[in-house]
Order: structure tokens, then C-alpha cells, then sequence
């Protein structure tokens, strides 16, 4: 974000209004009218910038209707974060955000080739393949219309996983599962069916697999965190509980919205031993702390539960 403070200074009243006051669509619409983008996007601090982004990530269509506007005015960090938002209201409303990059006047927003290719460089895989699941069937819906932007979308997404998925001719509980392989059988027969056909030994394999924390087994878990296959919540549980000790930022990526804190974190294992529930809280209590304040609640689940273990064993 640019701050010009002497030029700030230099225009008043223009520019004291600019920061007194809360930005709007219609304020940023005046503004861009008179002295052009580049100037009206200049004189937005920080809080009113986020304003803008944030409106159009939520897809209000006042928000997205100024993306034409402000485009000729924006550039380095600020395009990056403009096209983000873009992407992120991609699932809410792909109309109105393909209508507002097809115009000629957003040709000049750099970046704007990047925004139906996951453009989300901090984000784990498994809040991706969330995203993906949400605004495929959005752009879907637009047919035609979207239908180039749903291609860039499957391409993007499918780099994610590039694990030499063969999709023709293989069999679950035939040979060891893996993600690409389990991968394929959803896309073909959905995440509900693929759960309750697998066998003791898949499912084994599958929990070991998430456990570990690893990214492309957290994928698969949070592709199956919904589905109704009693087996599969059992296991499910433990052993994302137990991921939390190794990976606890995407696990709790995976559970945000799908599974409660106080269940998560609360040392889900009623056959492990003291001993074991000791050394799991000391693993993933230092996990969780490098998480700083993404990881607190949890740690205050986990906390609570340790000192109820610590007294009931005295």
C-alpha cells in the first residue's frame, strides 16, 4: 500500500476525507471518477483497502462491479491481493466475477489470468481441495460461460496431486491404496461409495496414512471428513487427532467447520494408556505452540484435558 503522506498533506480535503471516513462502493466509484484509479486507490490506507478486498471476497456484486473501475489503478502486492479476493468469490457468485474480468476496462489488472488457477500461494492443500470442490459445480452451473475458467480450475488442481494417478483399470483393496489411487475412485464413484466399500486392510492403510500428517493423506481425509459411513468417522477421529502432533496446522485446516475443537483436542484414544496420553500431550502441545494463535484453542482443549488426566491419576 502506497502512503503518500506529503501528497496527502499537499491534497486536502480530498485526501483527509479519503481516511476519516469508512470506504464504500459508492465513495471509491466517486472517487475513481474524479481523480482517476490510480490516485483513488493510492489514497486508501490499509483498513480501507482490506475493506474493498473483502467485499468481494464475500461476492457483494457493489464490490465486484468496481473491480472494471479500479483495475487501471492497481498493481504490485495490491493486484496479487485483489486477485485472490477474485478467486475466493469465485464458488460464491462466477458470474459476476467472469463478467467483471471479461470487461475490456479489467485488462490491465495484472495477474488476472491467474484467478481461476487457485492463486493461493499461503494456503494448505487441504483448504484447496476444499475450494475446489465448492467452485467446481459453481462454474459448472454457469455452462458455457464458465467453461474456461472451469478448465484452468481442473488444471490448476490437478498439479496438486500429480502423483502419476492412473485412472484406468485400477481396484481398490486389490493393491495398497494411495491417494491418487483413491482419488480416482471418488471422481468416479463419489467420496460416500468409496468409503464404505473399502476393506480392514484400506482402511488401515488410509488411517496410518493421515496419522503421519502427510498433505496428500490430509487431502483424502478432508474429502471423507462428510460422509456418512459410521466406520469411517471412527476412524477418522483418532487418527487426525493423531496428525495433530505432526502437521497440526492442516489438520485443524480439515476440522475447521467439520469437526468440534473440544472433540478434536481433547485426546480422543480411551484405550491408550496414561503413559501414552502423556507423551501425545507433550508432542503435540509443542506442535500446536508453533502455531501461535491459529493453534489456541486447540491447546486449550488439550490443556484442560491433560490437567483432568493429571488429577484423576493422583
Amino acid at each position: 500500500m502506497k502512503h503518500l503522506m506529503t501528497a496527502l498533506i499537499l491534497c486536502a480535503p480530498l485526501a483527509t476525507t479519503a481516511y476519516a471516513s469508512s470506504v464504500t462502493p459508492q465513495t471509491l466509484h466517486d472517487s475513481v471518477k474524479k481523480i482517476g484509479a490510480a490516485q483513488a486507490i493510492s489514497h486508501l490506507n490499509e483498513q480501507e483497502f482490506q475493506t474493498l478486498t473483502s467485499g468481494i471476497t464475500k461476492a457483494d456484486p457493489e464490490w465486484l462491479k468496481l473491480v472494471p473501475e479500479i483495475a487501471p489503478g492497481i498493481e504490485g502486492g495490491n493486484a496479487s491481493t485483489l486477485v485472490e479476493a477474485l478467486a475466493r468469490a469465485l464458488s460464491k457468485d462466477p458470474k459476476n466475477v467472469i463478467s467483471a474480468l471479461s470487461d475490456p476496462a479489467s485488462a490491465s489488472l495484472p495477474g488476472k489470468e491467474k484467478v481461476c488457477t487457485l492463486p493461493f500461494p499461503g494456503e494448505a492443500d487441504a483448504y484447496l481441495a476444499r475450494y475446489y470442490r465448492l467452485t467446481e459445480p459453481a462454474l459448472k452451473n454457469m455452462g458455457e460461460k464458465g467453461k474456461s475458467c472451469l478448465n484452468e480450475l481442473h488444471e490448476a488442481f490437478g498439479k496438486i496431486r500429480t502423483t502419476a494417478q492412473d485412472q484406468q483399470n485400477f481396484s481398490l483393496n486389490r493393491q495398497k491404496i494411495t491417494p491418487a489411487l483413491l482419488w480416482a475412485a471418488m471422481e468416479k464413484n463419489g467420496a460416500e461409495k468409496v468409503a464404505s466399500s473399502l476393506s480392514v486392510a484400506s482402511r488401515k492403510t488410509l488411517q496410518d496414512g493421515i496419522s503421519q500428517g502427510d498433505r496428500e493423506w490430509l487431502m483424502i481425509a478432508d474429502a471423507l471428513v462428510n460422509v456418512t459411513d459410521p466406520q469411517t468417522h471412527t476412524m477418522l477421529m483418532p487418527a487426525l487427532a493423531t496428525a495433530l502432533s505432526q502437521n497440526p496446522g492442516d489438520v485443524l485446516k480439515v476440522a475447521e467447520g467439520n469437526i468440534e475443537t473440544d472433540i478434536l483436542c481433547a485426546m480422543p484414544f480411551p484405550d491408550a494408556s496414561t503413559n501414552a496420553l502423556s507423551a501425545y500431550y507433550q508432542k503435540t502441545q509443542t506442535a500446536l505452540l508453533r502455531l501461535h494463535r491459529r493453534g489456541e484453542n486447540c491447546l486449550k482443549v488439550l490443556q484442560r484435558e491433560n490437567e483432568l488426566m493429571v488429577n484423576k491419576s493422583r
